[in-house]
């Protein structure tokens, strides 16, 4: 695949006029999609320079001990933290305890795939809200039941902060937690209550094949909660920066960065991330990080 310029940020002015694509300067894949700039803020600079290899990163597993023995061990447990945690308040006096990521409830899934879009996306939208950085906005998605933010790694920039706003319009403070250039996702940690999480698919490959329909959900152009749906177009596309892409045909622009791409069951596959755009406007070829490699970054946040 020919190399890709990427695509710049637009500035806030009246009307959408077309996004244009700039001169390559160094790297070599797909570009990401730029976030969107904030109003009064310059647009952003091409990238520099190759980002570090990761590191390597060990999946924890889900499981532990189970009948009589499991719940023993889990009242010794308890008992134990109670304990603990009276001797530790006594001790403290009235010292504030750290503030602690709030949990999220589950945005419910299907067992089997759904006929009715609008179900889908009534379900889905409350997980997913727009990122605002001093350089942009973009998409981020809730994830459940952490009630960590997901977001690309190149909507947060240099910035360790960010505003989020929610599905239904409050505005709560988040923190850096977690990055990753080379797959470009963030990972964040809001400072309340911001909503309903998504849960991730398990399968490999989120259980998805070529031609399975998928839906997007984020904020092109500053407009949230925009819905775009297509269908797989291809698996484990290399784009040339070493991960795995999904490649879908749903529209994707500017500011869809970091939002959710969903299944037919309401689970999240994927992360919207870059579009192949030769020209200007939108021609149905874009891709997302697959759900293992969100899950991932999110086993290895503090």
């Amino acid at each position: 695949m020919a190399e890709l310029p990427p695509i710049p940020p637009r500035p806030r002015r009246d009307g959408l006029p077309p996004i244009a694509v700039r001169p390559r300067e160094s790297g070599d894949g797909l570009p990401p999609l730029g976030p969107r700039p904030v109003r009064g803020s310059a647009p952003l600079g091409a990238a520099t320079g190759p980002p570090d290899p990761p590191r390597p990163r060990r999946r924890r597993r889900i499981g532990g001990a189970q009948g009589p023995t499991a719940w023993l061990i889990a009242a010794v447990a308890l008992f134990a933290g109670l304990f603990g945690g009276l001797i530790g308040a006594s001790l403290q006096g009235d010292e504030p305890a750290p503030a602690a990521t709030p949990t999220t409830q589950p945005i419910p899934v299907s067992s089997t795939p759904e006929t009715s879009l609008a179900e889908l996306v009534s379900r889905t939208a409350p997980s997913v809200v727009q990122v605002i950085t001093s350089g942009g906005e973009g998409s981020g998605v809730i994830l459940s039941p952490s009630g960590l933010i997901v977001t690309n790694a190149h909507v947060m920039g240099t910035d360790t902060r960010a505003t989020i706003v929610t599905a239904d319009e409050r505005r709560v403070q988040a923190s850096l937690v977690r990055s990753s250039e080379r797959e470009d996702l963030a990972i964040l940690q809001p400072r309340g209550q911001v909503g309903r999480g998504a849960i991730l698919a398990e399968e490999p490959d989120s259980g998805l094949r070529p031609g399975d329909a998928v839906f997007a959900i984020g904020s092109p152009f500053s407009l949230r909660n925009t819905v775009t749906a297509g269908v797989v177009s291809a698996l484990g596309r290399d784009t040339g920066n070493g991960v795995p892409m999904i490649q879908i045909d749903a529209p994707i622009n500017p500011g869809n960065s970091g939002g959710g791409l969903f299944d037919m069951r309401g689970r999240l596959v994927g992360v919207p991330t870059s579009i192949y755009a030769p020209i200007r406007g939108n021609v149905g070829i874009g891709f997302a990080v697959p759900a293992s490699r969100v899950r991932a970054l999110v086993d290895s946040a503090p």
